[in-house]
């Protein structure tokens, strides 16, 4: 656990080498999502590798392989609201609208929140501590990659 951790850091710790680099929030009102979706980790499936699209751009697995996003994402779950946290890179910048468009059609969201190179977003959501105690972080993409051969 201790190497994932470091990894995690290091990653984040890294964001500013990256041309790159968003910090996204999505709230969800938890009862919402979960009659949409059984868990927490099928709106990161759909988004990265359905084959729903919107209509007149490729399907969300094309899409994905296109921006080639790689990074973390975190779910904070409440009785009232779920809210992803996403920290990623991706090799061309992102359509903001589109991105929105795509998780909409997934499961309607409260809010959404995308910060390019947010340094003061990136801060709130990876103080010192921040990694030590979470358990729930996803890694997807080239950080999952590496995890995953060690």
């Amino acid at each position: 656990m201790k190497k994932r951790q470091l990894k995690i850091k290091s990653f984040v710790n890294n964001l500013e080498n990256y041309n790159h680099w968003y910090v996204i929030s999505i709230v969800f009102d938890t009862p919402v999502f979960f009659k949409r979706l059984n868990n927490i980790n099928d709106f990161y499936k759909r988004l990265s590798n359905s084959k729903s699209s919107l209509t007149g751009h490729p399907s969300n697995r094309l899409w994905w392989k296109r921006i080639v996003p790689s990074g973390i994402y975190e779910p904070l779950l409440t009785d009232e609201n779920l809210i992803l946290n996403f920290i990623m890179t991706t090799n061309s910048k992102l359509n903001e609208l589109e991105l929105k468009c795509r998780a909409k059609k997934i499961c309607p969201y409260s809010s959404i929140k995308i910060s390019y190179q947010g340094k003061e977003e990136l801060n709130n959501l990876s103080s010192s501590t921040y990694f030590s105690y979470r358990q729930n972080i996803q890694l997807f993409g080239d950080i999952k990659r590496l995890d995953s051969a060690k």
